[in-house]
């Protein structure tokens, strides 16, 4: 055999073996879509990370001191990466988040929620009355669907404790993966 020159195909080969282990499932018609599924799934195999971003507007009449954004977004940081070492991971790659408005940025991470959340703030207002913010969890030991349970556990209730209006504009999770190990 020559497959000890060629260690690469064997992943392929592995690929086309699994395909004949899942013909039961719903998707025949679509062989492309079967094959997208098992791609993935081989994938969250091996870096076995559980990925989420959240994309939300911030929009309040009356303004928002600075010093409070500063301390929701540590809150909500150090929250966020506790709720996914509770509910499962054993790992945080990283948790971040980039506070955007008109007068500046405050950029923020985060990998133990027993440390400071790092924040580099080169926002110029006192008062902030519109903002995005955005989050991006990579975590190791849950799936996707875990980390967005997760961050959503405890979200709007840091929202509300620092009284930061706001609306959820996008939440990015990849169901595909998530789905492919409920089995």
């Amino acid at each position: 055999m020559h497959d000890d020159d060629h260690d690469h195909d064997d992943d392929h080969d592995h690929d086309d073996d699994h395909d004949d282990d899942h013909d039961d499932h719903d998707d025949h018609e679509n062989p492309h879509s079967e094959r997208d599924r098992l791609h993935l799934e081989i994938h969250r195999a091996v870096d076995e990370l559980g990925k989420y971003a959240i994309n939300i507007d911030i929009d309040a009449p009356k303004g928002i001191p600075k010093d409070t954004i500063l301390k929701f977004i540590d809150d909500l940081m150090t929250s966020v990466t506790k709720s996914c070492m509770d509910n499962g991971a054993d790992l945080v790659g990283h948790v971040k988040s980039f506070f955007s408005s008109a007068s500046g940025n405050i950029m923020s991470s985060i990998v133990d929620h027993r440390m400071p959340t790092r924040i580099k703030d080169t926002l110029k207002a006192d008062k902030i009355y519109k903002a995005n913010f955005m989050m991006h969890i990579i975590v190791h030991g849950i799936w996707d669907d875990h980390v967005r349970e997760s961050a959503l556990d405890v979200l709007d209730a840091t929202f509300r404790k620092w009284k930061v209006p706001y609306e959820v504009t996008a939440d990015h999770y990849d169901t595909e993966k998530s789905i492919a190990h409920h089995t």
